[in-house]
């Protein structure tokens, strides 16, 4: 539309209506402003324009509180693998024990006899009657405080049974061996008695022992003064009846310390080693009789 060329406008100040008049030329430059104005404002709200770049990730935020306690879990297996490191070894001392009551019991009775052949199978047995409810367990702490103390009783009785067996094997001995001699922490026997390789050798074990089998010197020095105490050579356990030429203890191993006199062994069909009054060593056949001593 058509403006005026001049138009006033009223602006109040302190109190006072002032009124300003402007020229054409201001008019237009009023007009055109406001019709700009108008322009941008209705474009914003036509057009959208395009999303700028994300901004940079803010600092992180305040700690949350704390969430809801989760469920219980299962209860666990307390103790397991100590609780059964615990009845393994309440076993095996057990086993020990019996073993000990067995070789005492079986020193005080005498020489154990040849074992016979086994007997036929009884008839089956009928079937017992239910054994009533057991009482109710401990718990795993319990079980394992109550399995030590049981294993620190059956330790003190171990203990007191050793005494006990060392006791009556060297008063047996001493009765029935009358010659000893030691070399550290061994003891050589021996009565007099006289056999051959496997005679000698039943005998010794018949009482816990072993025909003598010197490692070293000093051992070997132990068993050559009963043989000279007697007079007589001594069979050794040591000897070559698997491998010839290959001489071995009883255990199976490699014999290590030897004394074996000028040129011997040198018997294709002599297994066994003796002792001869010097200390010395020969090969001879396992089928003489020697003087038997027993090494414990």
């Amino acid at each position: 539309m058509a403006l005026p060329l001049e138009f006033s406008s009223v602006n109040k100040v302190g109190g006072t209506q002032k009124r300003k008049a402007y020229s054409h030329s201001e008019a237009v430059k009023v007009e055109s402003q406001a019709h700009l104005s108008l322009s941008n404002r209705e474009a914003k709200s036509v057009l959208e324009g395009t999303q700028g770049p994300p901004g940079k990730a803010g600092p992180p935020g305040p700690k949350g509180d704390w969430g809801p306690p989760g469920e219980r879990g299962p209860k666990g297996d307390h103790g397991g693998k100590e609780l059964q490191r615990l009845q393994s070894e309440v076993a095996l001392l057990k086993e020990l024990l019996e073993e000990l009551r067995s070789s005492i019991l079986r020193n005080q009775n005498g020489l154990r006899g040849t074992q016979g052949l086994p007997g036929k199978a009884g008839p089956p047995g009928s079937k017992g009657d239910e054994g009533g409810k057991g009482e109710k367990g401990d718990s795993g702490g319990t079980e394992l405080e109550r399995l030590k103390t049981h294993i620190s009783a059956l330790q003190a009785e171990v203990n007191s049974l050793k005494v006990t067996a060392k006791k009556t094997q060297q008063g047996i001995l001493r009765y029935i061996f009358p010659n000893i001699t030691r070399a550290g922490a061994k003891i050589y026997v021996s009565n007099g008695a006289e056999g051959d390789f496997e005679t000698s050798k039943e005998m010794c074990y018949q009482f816990g022992g072993q025909m003598a089998s010197p490692r070293n010197e000093e051992e070997n020095n132990a068993v050559l003064q009963l043989a000279r105490n007697y007079g007589k050579s001594v069979f050794f356990g040591m000897n070559d009846q698997e491998t010839e030429g290959v001489f071995k203890h009883l255990n199976g191993d490699q014999m290590e310390y030897s004394n074996w006199a000028k040129g011997e062994p040198n018997g294709v069909h002599e297994d066994c080693i003796e002792i001869y009054l010097d200390g010395k060593w020969n090969d001879n056949s396992c089928k003489k009789s020697q003087l038997i001593v027993c090494e414990f």
